[in-house]
């Protein structure tokens, strides 16, 4: 049996579509409070486990953005951590991955983003708190395997987005975009977008990141953390399209507005050391949105006509 952590996320519920696999799901924190060590504790002393997949973190993105929350951020990732790595000791439990960020890497670092590149640098100030209590998986993975001899890797996914994403205004970009395009179509209306669409974006398709890291699991075993992602890299601006594309909104009805921020003009990591170990071929980014907003859209209708019975009883 294999634990995961975190599995309400997109890359979480992701990985329920996987067949032929023993998981069990840690959906939230009624679930197991991963921040009280006694729960941890006696979790795990009742419950045994071969492995573990630790996707669970609180991020900027759940309203704890901002200064205010910081050492929320950094503290209970931190704490999550080490009371997963201390049971996976007590319990001598064969493999466990923990995900790392991307975020964490130095802005001011050569890229694509190398593995080695991790502590060349401060990380963005905007989460810093998140950013550096992520950037504390790197070496909690090599010391508890050097002083433990366990076997804990550690994985950094670039951009995820798909099915049961967070599909918000103030989700990332693309689940974002995704929300107000919808809306827009429907109440006939155009699509505002920040900055002129020119900075690039790597994503990865939920279910084959989920596929990705499960090969990571069962494969790989370094106390070096691997890159995981696909290396398909475009602008905003034809993300932005293959979205309208695949709910065939009108492209005239989007406006790029260069009086607000563009944003950071690339992001990218270098994901050439897990490509050559998995040979893993990712399908495309335009075929993984057609299949997002596929999904979207009949949960969008579902979910209204739904609200809409409720409203009448």
């Amino acid at each position: 049996m294999i634990l995961v952590t975190g599995s309400n996320g997109v890359l979480g519920a992701a990985f329920k579509n996987i067949k032929n696999k023993q998981f069990h799901f840690l959906n939230t924190r009624k679930d197991l409070d991963l921040c009280s060590q006694e729960e941890c504790q006696k979790f795990f002393d009742n419950n045994k486990f071969e492995g573990i997949i630790h996707l669970a973190a609180i991020s900027g993105g759940l309203g704890l953005s901002g200064p205010k929350y910081q050492a929320t951020l950094l503290r209970n990732n931190t704490i999550m951590l080490f009371n997963i790595l201390d049971n996976v000791v007590r319990n001598k439990i064969k493999k466990t991955l923990v995900t790392l960020s991307s975020g964490m890497y130095p802005p001011n670092a050569p890229m694509p983003y190398k593995e080695s590149s991790i502590h060349e640098g401060a990380v963005h100030e905007n989460s810093y708190g998140y950013f550096y209590g992520k950037r504390i998986f790197e070496p909690a993975v090599r010391a508890y395997r050097d002083q433990y001899n366990l076997d804990i890797i550690g994985c950094v996914p670039n951009g995820i987005f798909g099915e049961n994403d967070n599909f918000s205004d103030h989700a990332p970009m693309l689940p974002s975009i995704i929300k107000r395009m919808c809306e827009a179509k429907k109440n006939n209306k155009k699509l505002e977008v920040w900055g002129d669409g020119t900075p690039l974006r790597e994503y990865t398709y939920s279910q084959d990141m989920a596929n990705a890291f499960l090969w990571c699991f069962e494969n790989y075993s370094s106390g070096n953390i691997i890159n995981v992602g696909s290396n398909e890299e475009r602008s905003i601006k034809d993300i932005v399209y293959y979205i309208a594309e695949s709910m065939n909104f009108n492209k005239e009805n989007i406006i790029f507005d260069n009086s607000k921020p563009t944003g950071v003009l690339k992001k990218s990591m270098d994901n050439n050391k897990f490509l050559k170990l998995s040979n893993y071929k990712f399908i495309n980014l335009k075929d993984g949105i057609q299949k997002t907003v596929d999904w979207y859209i009949k949960f969008y209708e579902e979910n209204r006509n739904k609200i809409r019975e409720n409203l009448k009883n």
